[in-house]
């Protein structure tokens, strides 16, 4: 595929609804930006969570296909400027009918840095069509703000530009409290689904919370904890914590087979990293059949045992950053009115799994990592 430009844009002629007069154009690559989310990317290179290499990822097309989405990336930077606006064209798109196009193909914005971000708008474009320019910022003043630019979850990014008002200055951001990444592997639902926007994947609301990078690696309907998987994750460099919650895909008998083998991989490269599996969030079917659902009454049974099998094994062979995080735990008492259809969440369910899990893994990195 053809390279993306590296050069600041300059004044370009109207694509989109919100126009593009009077705007300074950037790539995500122009200086003073950071790109965070694509692990293996290199500059001016395309947007993709896995290494650009079809033939590493040939043990699952599901996969190569959905490493294309661009799931966990953000652009972040400062700039005075009093309005910004994206210009994007999509690729690999999913257009689902129980999730936002927003959610799906578009991107937000939140300004502030460190722990205090908050969001400010998200693109808004029709429903036919794979290309937009959007505002995403306006203000009155010109002062030196904050700003991080959210990429898409379930869609790729072919194209992608950064309007500035012109003349606007950029810098730099803040510096992260700690610049290694927190690597995620898991499913649909890691990966965002069912997300209004972008802001809202856990991944992205951890973020926010520990002030930390992640690398989202949630691949829908596709995380099988393949050996292959393992051997790509393991290649990261200096990660700070790992974690697994791949029960949905996997199902009880493949969990089984598959987790402690997936994790003696990660240590061969990482013998001290963190690692915390998560099991399954809860279904609505655990809340109104406790009983006949199978589920509730045979796989999250199963999935309980063989984590907390998992934990005890490894820590009566001396190793003592595994942890296990119960998925009962993630939406709360009333965990029922936290998904879209039964099963992947809504932005009430993301807050919370974030809200629940990120001070897990917080107090985790301060043990071992302070």
């Amino acid at each position: 595929m053809a390279k993306q430009g590296i050069k600041k844009s300059g004044k370009t002629a109207a694509t989109g609804a919100a126009g593009n007069e009077g705007m300074d154009w950037y790539t995500a690559d122009s200086p003073g930006f950071e790109l965070g989310g694509f692990h293996w990317r290199e500059k001016g290179g395309i947007f993709r969570r896995l290494p650009d290499n079809d033939r590493k990822l040939a043990f699952s097309p599901d996969v190569r296909e959905l490493s294309w989405h661009t799931s966990g990336g953000m652009l972040c930077f400062k700039s005075d400027a009093r309005e910004i606006k994206v210009k994007a064209t999509v690729y690999h798109a999913s257009r689902m009918d129980h999730m936002t196009f927003d959610g799906s193909m578009g991107f937000d914005l939140y300004t502030g840095n460190g722990r205090m971000k908050v969001f400010a708008k998200n693109t808004r474009f029709g429903t036919v069509g794979d290309d937009y320019c959007c505002t995403l910022f306006q203000a009155a003043e010109k002062i030196m703000r904050e700003f991080t630019i959210h990429f898409p979850l379930y869609s790729g990014v072919k194209k992608f530009e950064v309007g500035l008002s012109a003349g606007s200055k950029v810098k730099k951001p803040e510096p992260w409290d700690d610049p290694r990444p927190i690597v995620v592997y898991g499913t649909s639902i890691t990966q965002g689904g069912c997300a209004s926007r972008p802001g809202m994947l856990p991944t992205n609301i951890m973020s926010r919370m520990l002030n930390r990078p992640f690398i989202n690696l949630g691949f829908s309907g596709s995380a099988k904890g393949e050996p292959e998987m393992a051997e790509i994750i393991a290649g990261i460099r200096n990660p700070a914590m790992f974690v697994l919650e791949y029960d949905d895909n996997a199902g009880p008998d493949r969990l089984e087979k598959t987790l402690e083998p997936f994790i003696r991989i990660l240590r061969k490269k990482h013998s001290r990293t963190p690692i915390l599996t998560i099991s399954a969030p809860p279904k609505s079917a655990e809340a109104y059949a406790p009983i006949s659902s199978e589920f509730a009454s045979r796989n999250r049974p199963e999935l309980t045992r063989i984590h907390t099998q998992n934990l005890k094994k490894f820590r009566s062979e001396g190793d003592e950053n595994i942890y296990f995080l119960d998925g009962m735990r993630l939406y709360g008492v009333d965990f029922s009115e936290c998904t879209v259809d039964g099963t992947h969440a809504t932005d009430l369910g993301f807050h919370r799994m974030a809200h629940a899990a990120g001070p897990v893994i917080g107090s985790i990195l301060s043990k071992w990592w302070s």
